[in-house]
């Protein structure tokens, strides 16, 4: 006689991904104090700020990936390509495929 129970699967990620743009707002901001062993050099201040902004002006979300250099957001092929700092914020979030 066949097994007729149902097979269940639980979720690959069964707690959601939060993010919380505050708390990127200040460990962002902890990058631009020296006495943070995490400092960031001069360079780069200008693009931390940009993020920094554009996270207070609702238009990152932590959820894609964006390039910024000079404190302008640009496309991955300006930052590989380019000769300048680059502040890549990229936060990891999942990605699922289904294969049909």
């Amino acid at each position: 006689m066949a097994n007729t129970t149902p097979i269940t699967f639980a979720p690959a990620f069964p707690i959601p991904l939060v993010f919380n743009v505050q708390e990127r707002i200040e460990q962002l901001r902890s990058y631009l104090d020296p006495n943070n062993p995490l400092y960031q050099p001069e360079p780069q201040h200008i693009n931390i700020k940009a993020a920094i902004t554009l996270y207070e002006d609702g238009e990152l979300d932590g959820l894609q990936r964006v390039y910024i250099t000079s404190g302008k957001v640009v496309t991955r092929e300006v930052a590989n390509n380019t000769m300048t700092w680059v502040w890549a914020e990229v936060i990891f979030v999942p990605r699922f495929q289904i294969l049909v």
